[in-house]
């Protein structure tokens, strides 16, 4: 399909202008940058020529912007972000609230890029205005919320995506199909660590990372990446109804003492049936932690973070778990390595607005990528891990009543 025939998708963006000093942490691996960061790389990759990443058949334009704070914020947000690439005959309005922005005729689909502790009531927003919506990860705090949203989008016949960026790479899409074509054999243990290396030290009290009212801690911000490599690689590649969710999960949980948030967590999960025969039960084994890092010299010495062990050999993940650009696969006499470019100067995000705009334009409600039941089952573990540990959020942002005035502006 040539660029003139590619169906245009209208972006409505939710979220902050951009990120306050205090947010952003040594450089810009994104488990560390602020929900106002990363609406802006979004942008910034929505806006990227598709035909630099093979993509004919979908075009992306941000029509709206609004922000949390000011109608001044969407403005400077679209000035420094947007304007300078706006196709012609496309204008982008700005709105000083959300409220505005989910009435807006000229949105086709909502990004939102919100603290995690405020997506349930974003996304009911939405919902309640029948706007479809990509959400940022995690989609909500707790399953419990997770399901209400998919149940509601499925009344209202809305698409509902939630934004697991790493899952729509097309290295993630070559590791699920080496698994299922039996590269390694049956595959028994999936090791996942995501672990980032914070100086909490040097964060003020009110720091998103450790302020429960926003569900700070490393749990729902950076350790859902190990969850979602467990869960594509010994969930996601068994056919659809052979998939069955974890039947034993152990964990522990390290907190920070003066705010109470989790710091550190280490997890194992066992599912009924290994990948791709059923032949054995499988182990996927998580950390993540803040304080510590995976990448200390950040240069990849500290080794691979995701190790996917089969009877017949090993897979690696190289580079950093949530954004890798290579695979390496070890059998019986062969260690090969296979590279995955990220085009164009990207982030790598551009993949999963092509999966949205899709299913928007075939009138998809949800994608088989990510799932909803999926969706729920990770979310699911993170109840049953919070519940060991007698882990809880404040309880208007545990509710699945809406709406609410969160107490805690979003930042």
């Amino acid at each position: 399909m040539g660029a003139d025939n590619a169906t245009t998708i209208r972006w409505g963006i939710m979220g902050k202008d951009c990120a306050k000093p205090s947010d952003l942490i040594r450089g810009t691996c994104l488990p560390k940058i602020a929900t106002g960061e990363i609406a802006k790389l979004f942008v910034k990759d929505l806006l990227i020529d598709p035909a630099t990443r093979g993509t004919h058949d979908i075009r992306h334009v941000v029509t709206a912007v609004a922000s949390s704070s000011s109608k001044e914020s969407a403005d400077r947000f679209i000035r420094h972000n947007i304007a300078s690439k706006l196709s012609e005959g496309i204008s982008c309005t700005a709105y000083g609230s959300y409220e505005e922005l989910v009435e807006d005729a000229n949105v086709d689909v909502l990004y939102i890029a919100s603290p995690h502790s405020h997506h349930y009531q974003n996304c009911m927003l939405a919902l309640e205005s029948s706007k479809p919506i990509l959400c940022e990860k995690p989609l909500t705090v707790n399953a419990k919320q997770a399901r209400v949203l998919y149940e509601t989008a499925q009344r209202q016949n809305l698409f509902l995506m939630e934004a697991v960026w790493t899952r729509y790479f097309p290295l993630s899409t070559a590791v699920r199909q080496y698994i299922q074509d039996g590269l390694i054999g049956e595959v028994l243990r999936v090791y996942v660590d995501n672990s980032t290396g914070v100086d909490i030290s040097k964060l003020s009290s009110t720091h998103r990372y450790l302020d429960k009212e926003l569900a700070g801690g490393a749990l729902l911000d950076i350790g859902i990446y190990p969850l979602i490599w467990v869960f594509q690689t010994l969930y996601h590649t068994r056919e659809k109804h052979q998939r069955q969710k974890p039947s034993r999960v152990v964990s522990l949980l390290t907190y920070e003492k003066a705010s109470g948030t989790d710091q550190m967590a280490s997890v194992m999960v066992e599912f009924p049936s290994s990948t791709p025969s059923g032949t054995s039960v499988a182990h996927g084994i998580m950390s993540t932690s803040m304080i510590l890092s995976n990448d200390a010299d950040g240069k990849g010495s500290s080794g691979t973070a995701v190790r996917i062990q089969g009877l017949e050999g090993e897979i690696q993940i190289v580079g950093p778990v949530h954004r890798p650009e290579s695979v390496r696969i070890i059998r019986k006499g062969e260690c090969r390595t296979v590279h995955f470019e990220i085009p164009a100067g990207g982030h790598g995000m551009y993949w999963e607005a092509d999966e949205a705009g899709r299913c928007i334009r075939d009138g998809k409600i949800q994608s088989d990528v990510i799932p909803w039941d999926e969706s729920v089952a990770i979310m699911e573990v993170v109840d049953e891990i919070r519940a060991q540990a007698n882990y809880s959020y404040p309880e208007q942002i545990e509710s699945t009543e809406y709406p609410l005035n969160l107490k805690k502006k979003a930042p």
